[in-house]
């Protein structure tokens, strides 16, 4: 049986190592002399890499029974990457160090199919308890990354990205200690005859949480970028992120609840329409109160699309939430890529930057709001029970 608990502090680990860089790594990439458009190419790359170790290696992995090697080789690939942006950076070698940073996205996804058969009640419930680990976990890199920058000024030749990097060794290393043990190998799935996969209703639910995680990326990259820009500091970056990460924790279950009960596609439907409110402030508003509100909003943005919109792809799949893992690590991926790219058609750090964002949460609402049929949860599926 796997050991529960280093999964846990795994996933935990995982999590401050994107804490950490969802402030650091941005701005250190800038304050190196990087331009915009490479900070975009940066991170697209990455994106381009991740998208294929999730939809290539994690399945490949998978099959051999979830290796403990797998999570391990991922974490100290990492943490090399790590140190070879800071080193590299503006150089086009930095692309080869985000590339192998990519490897912690491997992580989730690995501790998924781990504890996939530990019981929980409801798809929803189970990711959303990995989610809510993976959130404190989050909350800890925030931390680490005002610790850093505080670091930075105090302490001579102090980089904030070596805390990244002992995270993503940390990672590695867990599994040396019986974090994870070999699950059984997933069985190449069998679909049932007369029983076609509809693929225009799993399209839709692919490009709609790809749109998701564009949106998200809009956020993620660009609202610090946009925060500094408008003369405040970093660990005012660090501190609002924290507010939403904080607010999150108490709303996984109730959003992992309600997902539960009225299906993920309606779910993920008033999921994005409350990430479009969240943009929508930081666009019409300003000030410090405006941001605020729009960091509690944006966290039941967060807590629901990275959990329900995991569920959702599960349920109009093959192979159930370790599956639905892998391909939700790889697309949203790609999400990214456009996350990324697009807001390079705004001159300079605006607000209208954010438009984009919202956007993305419409267009996810016309895609789930076109599929009439309630879709066939992943319990569901394995009872044997048919589609609603």
């Amino acid at each position: 049986m796997a050991n529960i608990s280093g999964a846990r502090a795994a996933v935990m680990a995982n999590a401050a190592f994107y804490g950490q860089i969802s402030v650091v790594l941005p701005l250190s990439i800038a304050d190196s002399g990087a331009s915009k458009a490479q900070i975009a190419l940066f991170f697209a790359v990455s994106a381009v890499v991740a998208a294929g170790l999730n939809l290539v290696a994690g399945p490949a992995l998978r099959r051999r029974g979830s290796p403990w090697w797998g999570p391990s080789l991922s974490g100290i690939v990492a943490a090399a990457g790590t140190l070879l942006v800071l080193a590299a950076t503006p150089s086009p070698v930095m692309y080869l160090g985000g590339a192998a940073m990519m490897t912690m996205t491997l992580i989730f996804p690995h501790y998924m199919s781990v504890v996939a058969g530990s019981g929980t009640n409801g798809p929803a419930r189970l990711v959303g308890r990995m989610r809510r680990i993976f959130v404190i976990g989050y909350v800890a890199g925030l931390a680490l990354a005002s610790a850093g920058s505080l670091l930075e000024t105090v302490v001579d030749g102090f980089q904030p990205l070596w805390i990244a990097a002992a995270l993503a060794l940390a990672v590695g290393l867990i599994p040396w200690f019986g974090a994870t043990t070999r699950v059984e190998p997933e069985p190449e799935p069998q679909r049932r005859p007369g029983r076609p996969r509809a693929h225009s209703t799993l399209l839709i639910c692919v490009l709609a949480v790809l749109l998701l995680r564009a949106a998200d990326s809009v956020r993620l990259v660009y609202l610090p970028l946009f925060i500094v820009n408008e003369g405040r500091s970093a660990t005012f970056v660090a501190l609002l992120l924290l507010t939403t990460v904080i607010a999150e924790v108490p709303l996984l279950g109730v959003v992992t609840s309600v997902a539960d009960r009225i299906g993920s596609r309606r779910a993920v439907v008033l999921i994005a329409g409350v990430g479009l409110s969240s943009f929508a402030l930081i666009v019409v508003g300003g000030g410090v109160v405006t941001l605020v509100l729009s960091q509690l909003l944006y966290a039941v943005f967060a807590a629901g699309f990275q959990s329900v919109g995991m569920v959702l792809l599960s349920d109009v799949m093959d192979g159930g939430l370790g599956a639905g893992a892998d391909v939700y690590t790889g697309i949203v991926q790609v999400g990214v890529l456009c996350g990324v790219v697009a807001p390079l058609v705004v001159p300079g750090w605006s607000a209208w930057i954010f438009v984009l964002g919202a956007v993305f949460c419409l267009g996810t609402m016309l895609l789930l709001t076109a599929i009439r049929r309630r879709l066939p949860s992943v319990s569901a599926r394995a009872a044997g029970h048919p589609p609603h």
